[in-house]
């Protein structure tokens, strides 16, 4: 097998050298571009008639971007010139990296440009219509019945996998065909040898033995392993051939593989029965057919190239990871830029009731870079083009003014997420945006490709109008992940969508995590909860131009907000921050001089300034998932929406407040006695309840269930664990839950004041607070 690396620049050799001659003969047979060298544009696989042998182009990201002295990028450490001829690497380098090293390497190229191949063909499947891919392929008759196969390199994979799949098989073959050899023929013996007498008892001196001969079993499985030993020698491929068989080879194995093959497997189908030998007759007669029909028609070839990998890497990446349904012009934008991949996911921030945010990514199919990390170290990395960072800040920008023209408008969204869900605070929800890049580890665990872990490859770039504003429309963070190349085109390469789904699942989760542990790098965030009786959402309107940019809160209609603050330690000497905003430090450094008022003034108004919630592990997440569990807390009601409704407004001190909440029921003496309440001439039920201890900040008001006043007795009562004062009847309300309800701009005052010297009970009207 001969080896190509995708745009890497092959020199002009010497005439007469391995290297020209090979070079010279591929020429031959696909197009090559040449400017004082000669590179490949193609990945894939085709065989050489010129060199009589199967060629691969592997993609450029096994260059990883280490020279040796002297030369130009190396494939681990050995020149792509010298990986030419695979089989036949020199003695330089298995003395200069070693030769477990250099079988180590010879073994995963073998491996790789199996689920290369595969990759393609699975590809050409979903996307028959791409005009990026090249084929020209050889369908074997296999003896009158029309085979599967495509590519001779479709055979060899086949004939690989059904040795791996049937060591069981050959071992009781072998057995069975061997069992008996060597006894000896007592009746033949007999018959046909003189005995000799002694002491009285006959002794034969030569028994006839019973002779093996080969039956076609046997010879079906001579051919077999004589392919594999063939395939294993010409292209590297290592096979578990463990039976002693007397194999076919040298000029008689080239006289199978021009014309005797086919016709001696004729010969003997008619002995094979079982579907085991038939599916091994098959692949025996399809690896002759195709050698033999390349070998004789020249006219035709063998082939599967695709000339844009860059594109098949993108599909790949977003079959396993994007969503198929979406809007079309949220992926395809107005201008006319198309985003790779994207999909909905939970929110970084947030995900109770579902809360959700767009994931965009862009794939990056570079060849990679070495830089230094130490006197000692070095890393690989993928440099980015100049556009792409800048083209990636426009694809989020236009999926945010996107989002807006849907809730803008009348139109019906189809319940698209709103990224900008609050009109209180104006936030706009965090969009994860990140580039995804091929990437060969090479590491303690060799050439791993069931790692599918993600890095960060350090690289985080801001996109912004003002500093600290992490909630505002125009900052948008920009990550940058590696994702293991050997692992995702074996993945897309066995096309098992149970398998690909459980990935995506975890990667999806993988990418979160990453960029959530990224933010709480970065930024203190804080859960905000009203203090009970404070106004605090008139304090977010007076001081809305200090903390714009800085509030988010996930629902309209909760009372939770989110504060984000940049941390005093994102701007060390070492931070990729600090390189990524070095232009405006001073800039930077007042905003965060200024977090320690933002918090201060927040204090008053809002629990949850004292302490920072921490991104990762989900745990702000999870203290919004359970924000609905809350009994403590309330949920926010515009007065707009309550205003005229009736109240009732009732004194309870905080051991009553608490067992009406626990109970879910709050009752009122009624008849004629002191203190009891007069029926409401107010034309309609209470909707609310109102306790209080005559003190504002003491108010908690809580929804009533729509089904009137039941009248008790004071044995009801206590029979349901309260403990009423006085005997006779009692008016009784049901809450509808225990969450109080929090109303923006309501006049508490003037709802308690007429109870205030007497502690009555009383109905009254929900006004708007007078300014």
């Amino acid at each position: 097998m001969k080896l190509l690396i995708e745009g890497y620049p092959y020199k002009n050799h010497k005439p007469g050298s391995l290297e020209y001659n090979t070079l010279q003969g591929l020429v031959n047979d696909i197009e090559l571009e040449s400017n004082n060298s000669v590179s490949v544009s193609y990945v894939g696989y085709f065989y050489s008639k010129t060199c009589n042998d199967v060629v691969f182009c592997l993609p450029k990201v096994v260059l990883t971007g280490r020279r040796n002295d002297g030369e130009d990028e190396t494939v681990f450490g050995i020149s792509p010139e010298k990986l030419i001829d695979f089989e036949k690497l020199v003695d330089a380098d298995k003395q200069d990296n070693g030769k477990e090293k250099t079988d180590e390497i010879k073994k995963f190229l073998s491996e790789l440009a199996i689920w290369i191949y595969r990759t393609i063909v699975v590809y050409h499947a979903n996307y028959p219509d791409s005009q990026i891919l090249k084929t020209e392929q050889y369908n074997t008759n296999s003896g009158g019945k029309k085979s599967k196969f495509h590519t001779l390199f479709d055979i060899i994979i086949a004939l690989r996998d059904f040795n791996k799949e049937n060591q069981n098989y050959f071992s009781f073959m072998a057995r069975n065909q061997h069992s008996g050899n060597n006894k000896i023929q007592w009746t033949k013996t007999i018959s046909k040898s003189q005995a000799v007498i002694q002491d009285g008892v006959p002794v034969y001196l030569n028994p006839v033995n019973k002779k093996k001969e080969i039956n076609f079993d046997e010879e079906l499985l001579i051919i077999y392993f004589s392919i594999l030993k063939y395939i294993h020698k010409t292209y590297g491929f290592r096979f578990n051939t463990d039976l002693n068989y007397p194999l076919i080879e040298g000029a008689k194995f080239e006289a199978y593989r021009k014309g005797k093959g086919t016709r001696r497997l004729k010969a003997i189908k008619y002995k094979y029965f079982s579907d085991k030998d038939l599916r091994l007759w098959n692949l025996c007669y399809a690896f002759f057919d195709v050698t033999h029909n390349i070998a004789i028609n020249m006219a035709r070839q063998d082939f599967m190239l695709v000339d844009d990998f860059q594109i098949v890497f993108e599909r790949v990446i977003d079959d396993l990871l994007g969503d198929k349904v979406y809007d079309k012009n949220a992926k395809n934008q107005a201008d006319g830029k198309n985003i790779d991949h994207l999909y909905k996911g939970p929110s970084l921030l947030a995900q109770a009731n579902g809360l959700q945010t767009y994931y965009i990514a862009d794939s990056k199919y570079y060849k990679r870079s070495e830089r230094a990390i130490n006197e000692e170290e070095t890393e690989s990395y993928t440099a980015l083009h100049g556009t792409s960072i800048p083209k990636q800040f426009t694809y989020a920008r236009n999926l945010i003014q996107w989002n807006l023209d849907l809730f803008l408008k009348d139109d019906k969204n189809n319940g698209e997420i709103q990224l900008r869900p609050d009109e209180l605070t104006e936030g706009y929800n965090v969009i994860p945006n990140f580039f995804i890049s091929a990437l060969i580890p090479n590491n303690e665990n060799k050439f791993n490709f069931k790692n599918d872990d993600i890095n960060a490859q350090g690289q985080i770039d801001f996109s912004r109008q003002f500093e600290n504003r992490l909630f505002d429309r125009d900052t948008l963070l920009l990550c940058h992940y590696d994702v293991n190349f050997l692992f995702v085109v074996s993945l897309y390469g066995r096309n098992n969508k149970s398998t690909q789904s459980a990935w995506k699942t975890k990667v999806r989760s993988m990418f979160r995590n990453q960029i959530q542990h990224t933010l709480d790098e970065l930024y203190e965030f804080y859960v905000l909860i009203p203090r009970n009786g404070q106004n605090c959402y008139q304090f977010v309107k007076d001081n809305f131009h200090q903390l714009n940019g800085k509030l988010f809160r996930p629902k309209s209609d909760s009372d939770c907000l989110i504060l984000a603050l940049l941390k005093e330690d994102a701007f060390t000497k070492d931070n990729l921050l600090k390189k990524t905003l070095a232009s405006s430090a001073k800039g930077l450094q007042k905003e965060m001089v200024g977090n320690d008022g933002i918090k201060s003034a927040l204090s008053g108004y809002f629990e949850g300034t004292e302490e920072a919630v921490e991104l990762k592990d989900d745990t702000l997440a999870n203290k919004f998932i359970s924000e609905d569990e809350r009994t403590d807390k309330g949920t926010l009601v515009n007065i707009s929406s309550i205003e005229g409704e009736v109240v009732l407004v009732n004194y309870a001190n905080e051991k009553h407040k608490k067992l009406y909440v626990e109970k879910e029921l709050c009752y009122v003496r009624a008849g004629d006695s002191d203190g009891a309440i007069h029926l409401p001439s107010l034309g309609k039920e209470p909707k609310y309840l109102l306790l209080h201890s005559n003190k504002v900040e003491s108010v908690e008001m809580y929804e009533l269930k729509q089904i009137g006043a039941r009248i008790y007795t004071k044995g009801q009562l206590e029979d349901k664990g309260f403990s009423p004062s006085q005997d006779g009847i009692y008016l009784v309300y049901e809450l509808k839950n225990k969450k109080f309800v929090k109303v923006d701009d309501i006049d508490i005052g003037a709802l308690i004041n007429r109870g205030k010297a007497t502690q009555l009970p009383h109905f009254e009207i929900i006004q708007k607070k007078q300014v």
